[in-house]
């Protein structure tokens, strides 16, 4: 994988050094509409080329791959223009801003025979498929209960008047959108698409949402979860069932420790993950294509469509686009 990159935030760096320990993947080039931004990131990690034309970096036939950390609600759009220049894509969360976007997202990624992946770690870490695996000795699922909640800087900025681009409705930011949607992935990907949302939240005076709570309703459970940016807490998740309970440290991110208790047995089943939290899921991205096993880009896209529908009709219950 020759990857270039889009954005220059934190989460560019985080993955840069991800990627640092694969084999035959590498990043390329970067693009930031700041020269001086792309050519920092450049600096500091090696990077060849450096572009702050988006379409010039697209006609670059050195790369195949694009992996997309602009704000949120420039994701769908420099992901259709990259798959239509042929590149494969590796967005970052939340995906697109809506339902219909993720669907055209989808189409093309099939109508152009290449790959789109949205990058959301939880799901490719080794703990998170050990949970998959002991689901079923809990008995009747009962209760599932989520919490990631980290105070941010910028929340005092947006105290303070200054309203950046994760606190800005017109960039399709708020909790739900940049830290609820963890849990998000965790549930749906666990147990599908619930039957009904409910999404209450903190606002800003300007309608973001600076934390909420949205309860997932299914057949025969229900599950909260909560994020919060304007807070900080115990970062936790908890699957109850009639026969026992899972239980996992630090919260649907990093997935550190997930304890299983049954009776009188309690059992640590999580193993150690040494790498970084983004390599897992790049080293899968990585094997998918290379497999060209289109069945497994389907299989987690349609996963994405069901989280972009609960997120739209949780924001739209807020009053957020």
């Amino acid at each position: 994988m020759n990857i270039a990159t889009i954005g220059s935030g934190k989460i560019v760096e985080e993955m840069l050094q991800a990627i640092e320990s694969l084999q035959d993947v590498q990043c390329v080039a970067a693009f930031s509409r700041t020269k001086d931004k792309a050519q920092r990131l450049a600096d500091r990690y090696d990077i060849a080329k450096i572009y702050t034309n988006l379409e010039e970096m697209l006609s670059d036939s050195e790369i195949d791959t694009i992996y997309i950390a602009s704000p949120n609600s420039l994701h769908a759009e420099q992901a259709r223009l990259s798959m239509e220049y042929g590149k494969n894509v590796i967005c970052e969360k939340p995906f697109t801003s809506s339902h219909e976007e993720a669907k055209a997202l989808f189409s093309l990624a099939k109508e152009k025979e290449v790959f789109l992946f949205e990058a959301i770690p939880t799901l490719h870490l080794p703990n998170y498929q050990l949970i998959k695996e002991h689901l079923d000795s809990l008995g009747p699922i009962k209760l599932v209960q989520c919490n990631y909640s980290q105070y941010s800087s910028r929340y005092d900025q947006l105290k303070n008047g200054e309203v950046t681009n994760i606190f800005d409705p017109k960039f399709a930011g708020g909790a739900l959108a940049d830290i609820n949607i963890y849990n998000l992935h965790f549930v749906l990907n666990l147990f599908g698409k619930p039957e009904k949302v409910n999404y209450s939240a903190n606002q800003h005076s300007n309608g973001i949402d600076t934390s909420g709570i949205a309860v997932l309703s299914y057949p025969t459970f229900q599950a909260s979860c909560v994020g919060a940016k304007d807070t900080t807490g115990v970062n936790f998740v908890m699957i109850q069932g009639e026969e026992g309970y899972l239980y996992v440290s630090q919260g649907a991110n990093g997935v550190q420790k997930v304890t299983l208790k049954k009776k009188d047995e309690e059992i640590v089943i999580s193993v150690q993950q040494d790498d970084p939290r983004l390599t897992y899921e790049f080293r899968r991205f990585q094997e998918i294509i290379t497999n060209e096993d289109y069945v497994a880009r389907d299989q987690l896209l349609e996963h994405s469509l069901h989280v972009a529908s609960v997120m739209e009709a949780a924001r739209n219950q807020i009053g957020l686009d």
